[in-house]
């Protein structure tokens, strides 16, 4: 296969994965924007009470949009240790529900929680299932369709000049060889001489 064609075969793969990173980046984001329910996804709702972890998994906490954000005080602990970090960012909202903050586990276990109002808490893996996993991959898949038509685009220019560089070699090349001298006899042939 020549180069000037697997690089057009690397360029089209290209074009098409960063076609396919925009559709699941759609399907990404159309989900994301659906939301999810809270009270069904919630592995806690209470005021009171203990939680099973994991170690290294990260938790989102939700109240009834009845409160705001500021007023809600939350309490998430293991022994001495503090968990919780408040954090009131809309974006995270869902349908009847507001977003105070988040905590992450360092161990396998029960953490306790206190809290002034209702609260539900939700294991961050559900966002990677509504939608959160396709604008992961769809970031993925797009660097790959980037990183090819950078590689198309260097394999063009430099068949390229391979290409020049083989039409300036072929042709006919003259070479002089040096003529051995004429002995007397032979010269005397050429002209007529006897």
């Amino acid at each position: 296969m020549s180069a000037k064609r697997t690089a057009i075969f690397i360029l089209g793969f290209s074009l098409l994965a960063i076609i396919v990173s925009v559709v699941a980046s759609g399907f990404g984001i159309y989900q994301i924007s659906e939301g999810f329910d809270v009270e069904e996804e919630a592995v806690f709702v209470d005021t009171d009470g203990t939680i099973n972890v994991v170690n290294y998994g990260s938790y989102s906490v939700y109240v009834k949009s009845d409160y705001s954000c500021e007023d809600v005080t939350v309490s998430i602990y293991e022994g001495e240790w503090e968990y919780f970090y408040k954090d009131c960012d809309p974006i995270m909202n869902e349908k009847g529900w507001y977003y105070v903050g988040y905590f992450v586990s360092d161990f396998d276990g029960t953490m306790s929680i206190e809290s002034n109002y209702q609260i539900a808490i939700v294991d961050d893996l559900v966002f990677l299932e509504s939608g959160g996993l396709a604008m992961l991959v769809s970031g993925g898949i797009c660097c790959l369709g980037i990183i090819g038509i950078i590689i198309a685009i260097t394999i063009l220019l430099t068949a390229k000049d391979e290409v020049n560089n083989t039409s300036l070699q072929q042709g006919f090349i003259i070479i002089d060889q040096p003529q051995e001298p004429e002995t007397e006899a032979e010269s005397r042939v050429d002209l007529g001489n006897p």
